[in-house]
C-alpha cells in the first residue's frame, strides 16, 4: 500500500486540526453573540484562543516532534504575556 494512503498521514492530522482550530474560532464568535457578563465572554475566549495556539504550537510548528529545549524556548514568550497580563490585571483592580 502506498504512504499516502496510511492511516497517521499527516495531510489527515492536519485537516483534524484545522477543523479543530476552525471549531473553536465559531465557538468564540458564537460566544459573543450570547446574553452573557461581558467579563465571562472575554476570560472564555482568551482561555479558547489559548488552546488554537498550544495546537498550532504544537501541530504546524512541529513542536510536538522537536526537543524539549526546544519546547521549553517555545515557552518562554507564555511567561512574559503572563507577566504584562498579571501587570495589567493589578493595576486595574486598584482602580476599583
Amino acid at each position: 500500500m502506498p504512504a499516502s494512503h496510511t492511516a497517521d498521514h499527516p495531510t489527515r492530522r492536519y485537516l483534524a486540526i484545522w477543523g479543530w482550530l476552525a471549531g473553536l474560532m465559531l465557538l468564540g464568535v458564537a460566544l459573543s453573540e450570547l446574553p452573557l457578563p461581558k467579563l465571562t465572554i472575554v476570560l472564555v475566549v482568551l482561555a479558547l484562543s489559548s488552546v488554537k495556539a498550544v495546537l498550532v504550537g504544537m501541530y504546524y510548528m512541529h513542536l510536538k516532534m522537536d526537543a524539549r529545549l526546544l519546547r521549553l524556548v517555545a515557552l518562554g514568550p507564555l511567561v512574559l504575556i503572563l507577566l504584562a497580563l498579571s501587570v495589567v490585571f493589578s493595576s486595574r483592580l486598584l482602580h476599583f
